[in-house]
């Protein structure tokens, strides 16, 4: 593709799956790893890893340089807050930071920019209103972007390998009473948006909106990923 993606989250579950997939498509990545993550994840040890915190503008800046796309997929999760984090500071601070650093930072081209969001985004308080608040920072940022709004996420036979050690499982039977409703008719749509998404399949629908940036002004469902790995 000729493009080099920066992707921040890199050691979540999603990353783990996303990076193999896009250097297997000739991609270059730039792993963004937290420094307290590096010491313990193989990441870390990557010849292409960016290791420091969001926060730290001058070390993103000099990653950033090298990019020509931004995939974010940074958040966090209520287990976490024990430990400091909040959905402010980890699920909307870090777009901000990213968002400053690629409009900052000079380009051939207006860097593309993925952000991995949550289904049910909506203007409000808790999770979906701290996803909603950092979809409004990427919307407004006059960066060409595309937003994905997958819902319960399976890491099932990925190869996943997340720095907190938790797979992505959705709640037992939801894939099948979803995948039932979408037999009926007019529901396959609301099905696909609902119903747990592979890791993989994931991985490989961010891969195909890179390669062809596109859709761009977009708010991608479940429909729609799915759709994408069809077509690729």
């Amino acid at each position: 593709m000729g493009e080099t993606v920066l992707v921040a989250g890199a050691t979540g579950a999603v990353g783990t799956v996303l990076v193999p997939v896009l250097r297997a498509g000739g991609v270059k990545v730039i792993l963004h790893v937290r420094p307290r993550t590096a010491e313990r994840h193989p990441a870390g040890k990557d010849s292409d890893a960016l290791i420091c915190e969001l926060s730290d503008s001058a070390a993103l800046d000099r990653g950033m340089a090298r990019s020509s796309a931004v995939v974010c997929l940074v958040g966090t999760m209520k287990r976490r807050f024990a430990q400091g984090d909040t959905y402010q500071s980890s699920d909307y601070q870090p777009v901000v930071e990213l968002i400053e650093s690629a409009t900052r930072v000079p380009a051939e081209r207006p860097r593309h920019l993925v952000l991995l969001s949550s289904y049910g985004a909506r203007n409000g308080t808790g999770y979906l209103g701290w996803k909603w608040r950092a979809e409004e920072m990427v919307r407004a940022s006059g960066l060409p972007f595309t937003i994905l709004r997958p819902s319960f996420l399976d890491s099932r036979g990925s190869g996943a390998n997340p720095s907190d050690g938790n797979a992505r499982r959705p709640p037992p039977l939801v894939g099948a009473v979803l995948s039932l409703a979408g037999a009926v008719p007019g529901l396959r749509g609301l099905s696909d948006d609902l119903r747990p998404i592979p890791l993989t399949v994931l991985a490989r629908a961010i891969e195909r909106i890179l390669r062809d940036r596109a859709p761009v002004g977009s708010i991608l469902t479940g429909r729609t990923l799915f759709q994408a790995v069809q077509l690729s």
